[in-house]
């Protein structure tokens, strides 16, 4: 069959405008392509529980911080779940008890987080932290020996901790008392205070208030008798003998009327408000106090029977670990490490520094001293030979023990209603049924 010229020419137009709309189709859908919205990166949530949280000191720039890190790994959220005060540790036991566990927490050393370990609930560090030696290399090699267990690591050693007796210079020189260095100077202090309607010293029968316990058990004892605590089945002397101390003084009338029902902060607003001239507190303590605040100073707890002034040391609630369940997925293991890093870097630590104390276990030299009272307390640490550093009671007893134990009867002992060795005869059972 045989088309004319003009046919065929008609033909060849048609063809070619029905290709060119298949091309505008194809090129219209590939633009709308490119201008649909990407699907969102989807973030993962971290759960974040430490002891900084609420009214304390730490808990400001713990937000900081985080922000921080949120800012740089934007596909990262963290979930600040962090708890202020004696409600903490409960909590966080009742987590873990419930499958409820936090990805990354913090805990200082003791038989809790001995527990959890041996629970298999704790992440092991020991070979991430061996694959980053910078990381591993940034600390003091010493504050790993706390976090250690059957030569593994699980904790990030961060905050370094010590405690000691504070005082209210402005209260000594106005009433002309001498700064006590040993036992009997410190019962002379009392009693000029006491005549002169000053509280000698801030105390409550709480776990925190034990702290003055834990200083006269570390001046009798040093290292070896806080470290090597029970001895055929009972407690060493010098658990015993500082409650003896202690008594005297309670007898003495050295705390306040109602120490037996104070709780924490009333405790401590005693001495915040200048109605009592002492507290025993840890360096924790020192961001309560206005940085050109020069009243008060850290003096180590007085002298026991001619010996050399003790300091207790270890770590704080600063001490880092992940749950192992947080390691389920490869995106886990990943992220937590790297905020772990990111909570115990330099550059966290010099924050916290400047912002409220905190002193770290890192090789860094802080060049701005947080205040007056910060850079007193530091001297003193450094300037105290590592053989009258000694480990903090609460952190070699059973932790159920102490509190549930000791601290919960020692209403019963300061009135004379039990013994110190009946009350730790009950503890060491305890502790060996454990």
């Amino acid at each position: 069959m045989k088309y004319s010229k003009r046919v065929l020419s008609i033909i060849a137009v048609a063809i070619f405008g029905i290709s060119m709309v298949a091309c505008a189709g194809s090129i219209t859908k590939e633009s709308e392509k490119s201008k649909s919205p990407a699907l969102p990166t989807k973030s993962t949530t971290i759960e974040l529980m430490t002891s900084w949280g609420g009214v304390d000191s730490k808990a400001g720039s713990l937000k900081e911080i985080i922000a921080k890190f949120e800012n740089e790994n934007s596909t990262i959220k963290i979930s600040n779940q962090s708890i202020f005060g004696d409600e903490y540790l409960p909590t966080l036991k009742t987590r873990f008890a419930s499958g409820n566990e936090p990805d990354v927490f913090g805990l200082w050393p003791g038989s809790d987080i001995k527990y959890l370990i041996k629970a298999n609930k704790v992440a092991d560090l020991t070979d991430k932290l061996k694959e980053d030696r910078s990381w591993m290399d940034s600390f003091k090699e010493s504050s790993f020996s706390l976090t250690t267990y059957e030569n593994r690591i699980y904790g990030i050693p961060f905050e370094l901790v010590f405690e000691g007796l504070f005082i209210n210079k402005d209260l000594f020189n106005k009433y002309q008392v001498k700064i006590p260095e040993n036992y009997e100077e410190l019962k002379t202090a009392i009693t000029k205070f006491k005549e002169n309607g000053i509280i000698p010293i801030a105390y409550n029968s709480s776990a925190e208030g034990s702290y003055i316990y834990q200083n006269m058990i570390a001046n009798l004892g040093g290292s070896k008798g806080v470290e090597e605590s029970i001895t055929d089945g009972k407690i060493n002397k010098y658990y015993i003998d500082a409650m003896k101390y202690l008594k005297e003084l309670y007898d003495m009338k050295a705390f306040p009327n109602d120490a037996l029902t104070l709780n924490s902060n009333e405790r401590n607003q005693l001495f915040f408000s200048k109605q009592a001239a002492m507290i025993v507190q840890g360096s924790w303590f020192i961001p309560y106090f206005d940085k050109y605040d020069e009243s008060v100073e850290m003096i180590p707890f007085p002298s026991i029977n001619n010996n050399s002034p003790k300091i207790p040391t270890g770590l704080g609630g600063g001490t880092f670990y992940i749950s192992s369940s947080a390691w389920d997925t490869p995106s886990g293991e990943e992220n937590t490490i790297l905020l772990l890093k990111h909570l115990t870097s330099k550059e966290t630590a010099t924050f916290f520094y400047e912002k409220t104390a905190l002193l770290s276990n890192l090789k860094i030299q802080q060049e701005t001293p947080y205040s007056s009272l910060a850079q007193q307390s530091i001297d003193l640490y450094e300037k105290t030979l590592e053989e009258n550093k000694t480990s903090i009671p609460d952190h070699i007893i059973d932790r159920s023990a102490w509190n549930d134990i000791v601290i919960k009867q020692f209403p019963y002992f300061l009135e004379g209603k039990k013994t110190a060795e009946e009350i730790w005869k009950q503890a060491v059972e305890k502790i060996q049924s454990n």
